[in-house]
């Protein structure tokens, strides 16, 4: 495993993280400018790059093979549900902040971290998968995501926009639909701009608290080994059970082992939702990511 492409990664967050704590820190963004990014992230950036991906990797296999892997990735997906119910209840979670351990367990960042490291340990063969776990990534966050952290939130009982572009994304991919080059590079252009204000907004959330969001306790260290080792291994034994091929398997465990990602952050700070919870659990998960990535390689 190329140790050395995570290792990037983890740089290219430091660099932009401190950039939201120094346009925190010098009040270029504040509480509501915060909230208004978030927003634009959530309904437009990150929707926007669900489309792009499908663009990117339309007409890579034939329906039969596609129609299998969604449902395998619709699987994953439901493994994860299941394992966010209950994980935060095994580790002793205080029912208040468990939606938000749950959103950390169901939802990593398989987009920013997950692509790079895929395609740097992986074989071409699996890239398919990545795209299409991140494709049911988008399905299942503007679904069930919307529903947990917003429920109690009657303006959010409304067809999301996220939503509204992982369908058109799935239709784009099946029937390998083309559009004039000026539109998808516009798509791409919104779509690339999910990282910096995702990161920047993160380092923003990180200004705003207080430096024992590093400290953490026993129930979220035990969180985090569940989550970034036990949960990953788990996954990769259930779908060997299920023969399905390596390239598949390989795919799912890696970014099943991806840190908890920025998009329920966004999402919290959209709704009005504490942060510090999210914020804490992003940071030391993506902090321990080389060394958890490299045991669960080691493993699987």
């Amino acid at each position: 495993m190329s140790l050395e492409i995570v290792f990037a990664q983890m740089i290219v967050i430091v660099i932009l993280v401190c950039v939201g704590i120094g346009l925190y820190k010098r009040k270029y963004i504040d509480e509501t400018m915060s909230e208004k990014l978030s927003a634009i992230v959530v309904d437009v950036c990150n929707p926007v790059l669900c489309l792009s991906c499908g663009l990117e990797a339309k007409g890579a296999a034939g329906h039969k093979e596609i129609a299998f892997a969604f449902m395998a990735a619709f699987l994953v997906y439901a493994f994860l549900l299941v394992s966010g119910f209950f994980v935060p209840k095994i580790c002793g979670i205080s029912r208040e902040n468990q939606k938000y351990y749950n959103m950390m367990m169901v939802y990593g960042n398989i987009g920013f971290i997950g692509i790079p490291v895929a395609i740097a340990v992986l074989p071409p063969e699996a890239m398919l998968y990545v795209i299409i776990l991140n494709i049911m990534y988008s399905v299942i966050f503007y679904t069930h995501g919307i529903w947990l952290m917003g429920a109690k939130k009657e303006a959010h009982f409304r067809l999301q926009p996220g939503l509204v572009c992982s369908v058109l994304t799935i239709i784009i991919f099946w029937f390998e639909l083309s559009f004039p080059d000026i539109v998808t590079q516009s798509i791409t252009y919104i779509g690339n701009a999910t990282t910096f204000l995702s990161m920047t907004l993160l380092g923003c959330s990180f200004a705003a608290v207080s430096a024992k969001v590093f400290k953490g306790n026993w129930k979220t260290y035990l969180f985090i080994i569940l989550k970034m080792l036990a949960i990953p291994v788990v996954l990769g034994y259930l779908l060997s059970l299920l023969k399905v091929n390596e390239y598949m398997v390989q795919a799912f465990v890696l970014l099943a082992a991806m840190p908890a990602g920025n998009m329920p952050l966004m999402l919290a700070k959209q709704v009005g939702e504490d942060t510090e919870v999210l914020t804490q659990g992003i940071l030391l998960t993506t902090i321990v990511t080389p060394l958890s990535l490299l045991l669960v390689t080691l493993v699987l």
